[in-house]
C-alpha cells in the first residue's frame, strides 16, 4: 500500500516509528539525481545519507515529537510496528472478519430467540473491534503523522475512507477495507523486498571468521601454526588457509596452490573457474578443489560483496525521473482529489437529490470515489526501477541508479574500448620463431619446448601479462630440464636474465636480448625484423652460444564478443518477435582503442566492425573529443545518447563524458568504476561486451514495463473511481479493484526478477497474488457485467429480460452458497477426510463429489418432505434438531466404518500400493478397477443420509421465498457448487496427506485411521445426544 508505494518513489528505508511517517518525509528523503552527480561511490552513499537525516530533523515539529512522546509512553509505537505487514495478524484479521461477517448473518436471518440473537450481535461486535484493533492500530498511527506534519496523501485518503465507513454505520465495510490494506500490504512489502534483491544474501555467503597461517620461508603454510580468527579483525597482508570446500573470507590474492573456485555469488555463473599463484580472488568465493592460501587486500568492510550491496542500495535509492514527477503532482493530485469527495459529499444532495446517508447515498459515494481514486498504483509503478537494479546485481552487473536505465534505453551509439572489452584483457603466446637452422621457422609454442623452458625459468615470479601468457603455454608440456635461473636480474623497460649452467640468458626486447649474439647480433636483428609485422607484441629469447628465437604474443578475442557485437549492431536486443524485421533499433558500434592500428584492425575485423568506426592509438584526450562529437551527430536522431565502455583508468575521462559510462571490472574497487554509471564485474575470459545486449534488453524491457505500469494504474483509477462516484460500485468493490490494480502493478514490475534474476518469486507468494488477483477480477466482471445488462435492458424496457437479470443474480447467489455451505460445517470436514485415502487426487476429487452428489440428494428428498408435510404436522423445532443430530450422527459411524475397512484392509487394496499408483497412472486407471461398486454405493448413500437433515434446510430457504424461475437457478446452481465444492475439499486434503506421507509413509495411514475413529467417536457422540435430547449441534 502506501508505505511500500512511497518506499519505492521516494527510497528512503524504513526508519523510526511507522513507516507512513517516514514517507511524509520521503519528497527529501534521498538526495536527488540532479544534486547527486558524484562519480565516487562512497561520496554518493554519504551525501544520501546526510540529506536524508538532515531533512527528517528539518521536518521534525512540536506536534510530532508530542506524538512520538505520547506513543513512546504508551507503548502504541511497539504495538503497531508489530502490528504493520505482519502476516499473521492479517490472517487473524481476515479470520475475525469471516468470524464477524457470519455472525452478522445470523443476527438477521437466524430466526432463533432474542438470546441467541443477542449472543451472534455480541459476536460480531466483538470480531468487529478487534478487526479495527488489529488491522486499523498501524494504519491511524500513520495517519496521524501524516496529519501532524500537514501531509495530505493517499494514505489520509484511505484512512479516512474507513472512518467514513463507520460514521455511516457500515463498521463491516470498514473492516474489510481494513483487512484488504492489511493483506495488501503485507503482499506488497513482500513484492518490494523481493525486488530490491536480498542484497544481506550477499553478506550469508561470506565466513564470519578466517583460519589465518603463517607460511615458511620457502612460501609453504605452516600447517601447525593455523587459528581461527574473526574476519572483521584480520588485517590487510595478512595469509589466510582455505581447503576444499570452504569459502575466502575476505578479498586477497593467491600466495600459495591453485584451485577450481565458484564465483557464483559475484558473476551469476555457475562453473568454477581456476584461480592460481598472483590471482586475485573475492570474498565468498567457494574453493571446490585444491587448497588455497590468500592474502588479504582489503577489510571485511570493504571487501566486494559489502561493496556491491552498497553501490546497489545507493542505485536503488536515486530517483528516476518518473518518481521525481509522480511526487511532483502526488501532494496536488490527492488535495485535489480530497475536495472532489467533499464538494460531492456536499453538492449532491442539493444539486441531483440523492439523499446523503445510508448506502448509495451521497457520503457513501464519496467515500468509494476517495478509496478509488487513491494513486497507490500509480506509486508502485517505479518499483520496476528496484526490481531492474536488483536483477542485474545478481548476474554481476551493477547499475547506479534507474536515471541510468532511462538513459540506456536512448543510448543509438555504443564506443567500444578494445582491450578488456572485445578482448579478455590477457595476452596469449601465438608462436614461436626460431633462428636455429637454415631458415627461420614458425611453429606453435609446444614445438619449441627448450626454449620455452628457458622463457619459463625467466619469467618465474613475475606479474607482467608476458609472464603470464608463457605460464599458461606451458601447461601440459613436458619441458627439457634446462635448471634454475641464477644471478637473476629484472632490467625495467628491456626484459629479465638469468644464468644456466654458465650460459647467460635474456627474455624481452630485442635489442636487449640480442646483445648476447656478439658479433651475430646485426645479422640475428635483421632476421627478427623481416619476421615482425607491424603493431605485433613480441618477445625474444637469446641464450649465449645459441640462435634467439621470436615469441609472438596477442590479446585474446572474447569468444562472444561477435556474437554480443552482432546483437547490438542489428538491435536484436532490443526487439520483440513481432519487430524482428525492424532495424531502427540497431546501435552504432565505434572502436576507440589506444592500441596500434594493426592489432585494432585485427579485432574490429572479428566482430565485423567498420574499418571507418575504428580510432586506434587515440590519447585519453582524444577519446574524449571522438564521444562528444558522437553525440552532436546523433542529438536528432530517436536515440541520441552515447555509451562507453572500457576497463582502464585511460577511459575514465571517456567514460564520464559518455551519457552512460560503462566499466568493465573484476571488482568494485577497480580505478575505472569510480567513473561509470554502470560496472560489469568479469570473470576472467567472460564478460565484457558479452553482457552489453542483456543490459540494453534489460533497460527497454524496463521502459516498457514502466509504460504498462502507469497505464494499468490510470485505467484502474478512472475505471473504479467514476462508477463509484455515480454509485455504480459499492465502497468494498472500488477498494478492491484499487488494491488488485496495486498488486498487478507489482506483479508486473517483480516479473523483471524471473526473466533476468536467479531468484523467482515464491510458490506461496505467486499463488497468493494470482488468487486475490483473480477474486478482484471476478468480482468486477461479474459486478461490472450484471449491472451494465441490468442499466441496458431497463432503457429497452424489456421487462421478459429483467426476469433472466434476475434469475442470473439468483443462480450466482446459489453457487456460491454451493460453495461457501461445503466449508461451514466441522461434520463436513470429518465426513470428507476418510475418503481421501485412495488411489489418486483425481479419484478422491470424484469420491469427493460423489458425496455431494449423494447430500444433494438427502437434501432434495427433505425438502420435499417437509413441503408436504409442513401443513398436516406440527413443526417441534426441538424433535426436528434431535432428529437432524441423529441423521449426522448415524453418517458419521457408516463414513468412519467404511473408512476403518478400507485402512485395515477391507479393501481390494492397501493403501501403500493405491498411492505407488497414483503417481504412476494418475487418472488414467479406470474408477472399477480401484473401487468397487459397494464402496461407491455407500459413499453416495452416507451422502444422502448426511442430507437429510434440517440444517440442509436452513440454505434452501432463501429459494422458497423467491418466485419459481430464481429458485430453480438458486437450487440448481446451489448443488452444483456443493458438488464442485465437495471434490475440490476432498482433493486438497488428499493433497496434503500425500505431501506429509512423503517425510513419513506411514502418516496417511495414521491420518486415515485417524479421521475414521473421529467420525465413529462424533457419530456415536451425536446418537446418544440426540436419544437424551442433548443439543450438541
Amino acid at each position: 500500500r502506501v508505505g511500500v508505494a512511497g518506499a519505492v518513489a521516494h527510497g528512503s528505508p524504513f526508519d523510526g516509528h511507522s513507516h507512513s511517517h517516514s514517507h511524509g518525509r520521503g519528497s527529501h528523503g534521498a538526495a536527488s539525481a540532479d544534486e547527486i552527480m558524484s562519480s565516487d561511490e562512497d561520496e554518493f552513499v554519504a551525501k544520501a545519507g546526510m540529506m536524508m537525516r538532515a531533512s527528517q530533523g528539518k521536518e521534525a515539529n512540536e506536534l510530532e515529537r508530542a506524538l512520538d512522546a505520547v506513543f513512546n509512553a504508551t507503548g502504541v509505537h511497539r504495538v503497531a510496528d508489530f502490528l504493520r505487514g505482519n502476516a499473521f495478524v492479517a490472517v487473524v484479521s481476515w479470520v475475525l472478519f469471516v468470524v464477524a461477517g457470519i455472525s452478522h448473518i445470523l443476527m438477521h436471518v437466524g430466526g432463533g430467540g432474542v438470546v441467541e440473537t443477542q449472543t451472534a450481535a455480541t459476536v460480531s461486535k466483538a470480531c468487529t473491534i478487534l478487526v479495527y484493533a488489529l488491522a486499523g492500530t498501524p494504519e491511524f498511527v500513520d495517519v496521524t503523522y501524516e496529519l501532524a506534519v500537514g501531509n495530505v496523501n493517499i494514505h489520509v485518503l484511505t484512512t479516512l475512507a474507513v472512518l467514513g465507513t463507520v460514521l455511516l454505520g457500515c463498521a463491516m465495510e470498514g473492516a474489510l477495507l481494513l483487512v484488504l490494506f492489511a493483506s495488501a500490504h503485507f503482499v506488497e512489502d513482500r513484492l518490494t523486498s523481493h525486488a530490491r534483491g536480498d542484497l544481506k544474501a550477499l553478506w550469508g555467503t561470506v565466513p564470519t571468521t578466517a583460519d589465518v597461517v603463517t607460511l615458511n620461508s620457502d612460501g609453504v603454510p605452516d600447517i601447525a601454526s593455523i587459528r581461527e580468527v574473526p574476519a572483521a579483525d584480520v588485517e590487510i597482508g595478512t595469509t589466510i588457509f582455505v581447503k576444499a570446500g570452504q569459502q575466502v573470507p575476505l578479498d586477497g590474492v593467491v600466495v600459495h596452490g591453485s584451485a577450481l573456485v565458484s564465483i557464483q555469488h559475484i558473476t551469476g555463473e555457475a562453473l568454477p573457474v581456476m584461480k592460481r599463484y598472483g590471482d586475485e580472488i573475492p570474498a565468498g568465493a567457494m574453493n571446490t578443489d585444491g587448497v588455497l592460501v590468500v592474502k588479504s587486500l582489503r577489510s571485511s568492510e570493504e571487501s566486494t560483496p559489502a561493496r556491491i550491496a552498497r553501490l546497489t542500495e545507493a542505485a536503488q535509492r536515486r530517483r528516476p525521473k518518473v518518481s521525481r514527477l509522480i511526487d511532483s503532482i502526488g501532494d496536488r493530485y490527492s488535495k485535489a482529489i480530497l475536495a472532489i469527495t467533499f464538494i460531492t459529499m456536499i453538492l449532491a444532495p442539493v444539486v441531483l437529490g440523492i439523499p446523503f446517508l445510508g448506502r448509495g447515498g451521497a457520503m457513501y459515494r464519496s467515500f468509494a470515489f476517495l478509496s478509488a481514486a487513491a494513486p497507490c498504483a500509480l506509486l508502485m509503478s517505479p518499483l520496476v526501477y528496484v526490481a531492474a537494479i536488483g536483477a542485474m546485481a545478481r548476474r554481476g552487473v551493477l547499475i547506479r541508479g534507474g536515471l541510468t536505465l532511462d538513459a540506456l534505453a536512448e543510448v543509438g551509439t555504443v564506443a567500444l574500448d578494445k582491450t578488456g572489452t572485445i578482448t579478455t584483457g590477457q595476452m596469449s603466446c601465438t608462436s614461436i620463431t626460431r633462428f636455429d637452422c637454415e631458415k627461420p621457422e614458425q611453429g606453435a609454442p609446444g614445438a619449441s619446448l627448450k626454449s620455452l623452458a628457458y622463457a619459463l625459468n625467466l619469467e618465474r615470479g613475475s606479474s607482467h601479462p608476458i609472464a603470464a601468457a608463457v605460464t599458461a603455454s606451458t601447461r601440459g608440456l613436458d619441458l627439457p630440464d634446462v635448471g634454475n635461473a641464477g644471478d637473476y636480474k629484472v632490467v625495467h623497460g628491456s626484459g629479465v636474465e638469468g644464468l644456466f649452467a654458465g650460459k647467460r640468458a635474456r627474455f624481452g626486447t630485442a635489442e636487449f636480448a640480442l646483445e648476447l649474439c656478439g658479433d651475430d647480433a646485426e645479422n640475428c636483428s635483421l632476421a627478427i625484423n623481416s619476421e615482425t609485422r607491424d603493431g605485433e607484441i613480441v618477445a625474444v629469447l637469446a641464450v649465449e652460444g645459441e640462435r634467439p628465437a621470436l615469441f609472438r604474443f596477442s590479446d585474446t578475442l572474447n569468444s562472444k564478443a561477435p556474437e554480443a557485437a552482432e546483437s547490438l549492431r542489428s538491435g536484436r536486443c532490443r526487439r520483440r518477435w513481432w519487430e524482428m524485421a525492424d532495424n531502427s533499433k540497431g546501435l552504432e558500434l565505434l572502436m576507440l582503442t589506444g592500441d596500434n592500428q594493426t592489432s585494432a584492425k585485427a579485432m574490429a575485423e572479428a566482430i565485423k566492425l567498420a574499418p571507418e568506426n575504428v580510432y586506434s592509438g587515440l590519447t585519453p584526450d582524444q577519446k574524449l573529443k571522438l564521444i562528444e562529437d558522437a553525440r552532436e551527430r546523433k542529438k536528432t536522431s530517436k536515440y541520441p545518447r552515447v555509451a562507453m565502455v572500457g576497463d582502464g583508468i585511460n577511459d575514465a575521462p571517456a567514460l564520464a563524458a559518455a551519457d552512460v559510462g560503462v566499466a568493465i571490472a573484476s571488482t568494485p574497487s577497480d580505478a575505472a568504476a569510480s567513473a561509470a554509471d554502470v560496472l560489469l564485474l568479469t570473470k576472467d575470459d567472460d564478460g565484457g561486451i558479452s553482457q552489453l545486449p542483456e543490459l540494453f534488453t534489460l533497460a527497454d524491457r524496463t521502459r516498457t514495463v514502466l509504460r504498462q505500469n502507469i497505464a494499468l494504474a490510470v485505467i484502474s483509477i478512472i475505471g473504479s473511481a467514476i462508477p463509484a462516484l455515480f454509485g455504480a460500485f459499492p465502497l468494498w468493490l472500488a477498494v478492491l479493484l484499487h488494491e488488485g490494480a496495486t498488486l498487478m502493478v507489482a506483479m508486473n514490475s517483480v516479473r523483471l526478477l524471473v526473466t533476468f534474476g536467479r531468484q523467482p518469486l515464491s510458490k506461496t507468494t505467486t499463488l497468493a497474488l494470482w488468487a486475490f488477483t483473480v477474486f478482484c477480477a471476478l468480482g468486477a466482471a461479474y459486478t461490472v457485467c450484471s449491472e451494465a445488462v441490468a442499466i441496458f435492458i431497463s432503457q429497452l424496457h424489456l421487462s421478459n429480460w429483467m426476469g433472466v437479470i434476475t434469475a442470473f443474480k439468483s443462480a450466482w447467489a446459489g453457487l456460491l452458497a454451493g460453495c461457501l455451505h461445503t466449508l461451514t460445517g466441522p461434520d463436513h470436514l470429518a465426513a470428507l477426510t476418510p475418503l481421501t485415502v485412495g488411489p489418486s487426487r483425481a479419484q478422491n476429487a470424484l469420491m469427493g463429489a460423489l458425496w455431494g452428489f449423494g447430500h444433494n440428494t438427502g437434501q432434495i428428498l427433505f425438502g420435499c418432505i417437509f413441503i408436504l408435510l409442513r401443513d398436516r404436522l406440527p413443526l417441534n423445532m426441538e424433535i426436528i434438531g434431535q432428529f437432524g443430530q441423529g441423521i449426522v450422527g448415524l453418517t458419521l459411524i457408516i463414513i468412519g466404518a467404511m473408512g476403518f475397512w478400507e485402512s485395515f484392509g477391507g479393501h481390494s487394496h492397501s493403501h501403500s500400493h493405491s498411492h505407488s499408483h497414483s503417481h504412476s497412472h494418475g487418472t488414467d486407471m479406470p474408477m472399477p478397477a480401484k473401487r468397487d461398486s459397494s464402496f461407491i454405493s455407500w459413499t453416495y448413500i452416507t451422502g444422502t443420509i448426511h442430507g437429510l437433515q434440517p440444517d440442509s434446510l436452513f440454505l434452501l430457504l432463501p429459494a422458497l421465498a423467491l418466485p419459481r424461475v430464481e429458485a430453480i437457478s438458486f437450487l440448481a446452481t446451489f448443488f452444483i457448487g456443493t458438488i464442485i465444492a465437495m471434490g475440490t475439499y476432498t482433493y486438497c486434503i488428499g493433497a496434503g496427506t500425500a505431501a506429509l506421507e512423503k517425510n513419513n509413509p506411514k502418516f496417511v495411514s495414521y491420518i486415515a485411521r485417524g479421521s475414521s475413529g473421529v467420525a465413529l467417536a462424533f457419530g456415536v457422540l451425536f446418537v446418544i445426544s440426540a436419544v437424551f435430547g442433548l443439543d450438541l449441534i
